[in-house]
């Protein structure tokens, strides 16, 4: 019941919002774009935010890997890991050993790697989404963005189950939910 409450519900919500409120009130949004003409002119925004921004905020998460692994190379070495240099080093993706330094390193990368792993299909279904539901599209881009920062945020903790303690985090998962049912309903709308 906890996952219809948090994913679904607020998914299914914003694509019926869209098809019965804002699609018949903002109906210039849905007017065919001069430059291709099958798509709304909202797929602009469907492009700048689910393409542009959410790539601009791996390579933010992206950094803060590379800023994680000097700090804890140079932590490590001040308290006389001799092998610091190794364990951190390119090109291991994950910091090898046990220790409290090589644990949080790993989970500053975790919070990159994660986002990386579903990226993807986040994008392929926006833009399939964004062709019949731009908006809530759009909506899900940016929840997916901002919820991508607070997912890493806790999980660069050093704790991975803090990962989903700001609620903010789950949102990684409604965002995709969000892209998945709007795809699912393009292509409905495509067969029919």
């Amino acid at each position: 019941m906890e996952l219809v409450a948090k994913i679904i519900a607020p998914a299914v919500g914003l694509l019926a919002g869209e098809s019965f409120y804002i699609r018949p009130t903002f109906a210039p949004l849905y007017a065919s774009s001069s430059l291709v003409p099958f798509l709304p002119r909202a797929y602009a925004g469907v492009l700048l935010v689910n393409v542009v921004s959410t790539s601009l905020a791996l390579v933010v998460l992206g950094g803060k890997v590379g800023g994680a692994r000097k700090a804890f190379t140079e932590k490590a070495k001040k308290d006389g890991d001799a092998d610091a240099e190794a364990r951190f080093a390119y090109p291991k993706l994950y910091a090898e050993g046990f220790s409290e330094h090589a644990k949080k390193f790993n989970c500053v990368q975790r919070g990159h790697q994660q986002a990386l792993e579903t990226y993807t299909q986040f994008v392929v279904l926006s833009l399939i989404a964004g062709v019949k539901y731009p908006v809530a599209t759009i909506a899900g881009g940016l929840l997916w963005t901002v919820a991508r920062f607070a997912w890493a945020a806790g999980y660069a903790s050093g704790e991975p189950s803090k990962r989903y303690d700001n609620l903010l985090a789950v949102g990684i998962w409604t965002s995709l939910f969000i892209q998945l049912a709007g795809a699912l309903g393009t292509v409905y709308a495509l067969a029919n």
